[in-house]
């Protein structure tokens, strides 16, 4: 009897140490660390022909059970499920809506084929169909603790202009902090006075709202202006606007319907 007892609580013990190793297996570096994808199976086209420009990001927030981060083009988002080393993530939430390529794609449809993880003794996140290695990401810049801007994945400095030889403007963008967007914009339309001045604004997924605070023929002015971000290119949307005729009496109906899109890098 008493050898049945002892058996019994061999097994109980074996079973709760089991199960407490397995609670265990869930590495704390996932959390609060930027990971930047460096290796992608399945595609036949080069990594670095994916992506040319920018390498998809991603961050894992415990608390809210999400991924956050960028797919190298549009923000990305889904809610993941951890047991163990055993992890999955979801359908990806709206972002932004760019076209950018192959490379979005492939990397979306990976995330949702992945079924395990690991992070190797260099440090690099594996993830896994089964036993067969489909991603590999580093931590990017060795930075740790941050959280993925979203919003400000989508717009780089530097100057964006349009220029048919009859109407020509140019928007210098100098600095992207969080979503906080400064720089210079200019006017020189056909047939009006041309205009420049300082623009401060606010980023929120790909639309660009601030203050145009501007001088023309000697009078300082300030208006509300408003852009989409596509692609490389920001085009100015156009709406009602309040009593003052200086802010838009709805940001939701905008329409970004202008036919002089600016471009990056092409100014004089």
């Amino acid at each position: 009897m008493k050898l049945h007892k002892l058996s019994c609580l061999l097994v109980l013990s074996i079973v709760l140490t089991s199960c407490t190793s397995t609670k265990k297996t869930t590495d704390h570096k996932l959390y609060d660390t930027v990971w930047e994808l460096e290796y992608l199976s399945g595609p036949r086209i080069a990594f670095s022909g994916l992506y040319p420009n920018r390498k998809p990001v991603i961050s894992f927030n415990k608390e809210r059970s999400r991924v956050e981060g960028n797919n190298s083009c549009n923000g990305y988002s889904a809610d993941f499920t951890l047991n163990g080393k055993q992890i999955s993530f979801g359908e990806p939430g709206p972002t932004t809506m760019m076209f950018c390529g192959q490379g979005e794609a492939f990397f979306v449809n990976t995330m949702k084929k992945i079924t395990a993880y690991t992070i190797d003794e260099d440090g690099k996140l594996n993830l896994f169909l089964d036993d067969v290695p489909m991603m590999r990401f580093k931590v990017k810049d060795n930075s740790t603790a941050v959280k993925i801007p979203e919003d400000t994945s989508l717009l780089n400095t530097g100057c964006y202009a349009f220029d048919d030889s009859k109407s020509s403007i140019e928007f210098d963008i100098t600095s992207v902090k969080a979503n906080k967007i400064k720089g210079v914009l200019s006017y020189n339309l056909y047939e009006k006075d041309a205009n420049k001045g300082s623009f401060l604004g606010t980023l929120n997924g790909d639309k660009l709202i601030g203050k145009y605070t501007f001088s023309s023929e000697g009078i300082e002015s300030v208006r509300e202006v408003a852009f989409q971000v596509k692609g490389t290119s920001l085009v100015e949307g156009y709406g009602s606007v309040d009593a003052t005729g200086t802010r838009f009496r709805d940001p939701n109906t905008i329409s970004y319907t202008s036919a002089m899109p600016l471009t990056l890098g092409s100014c004089k």
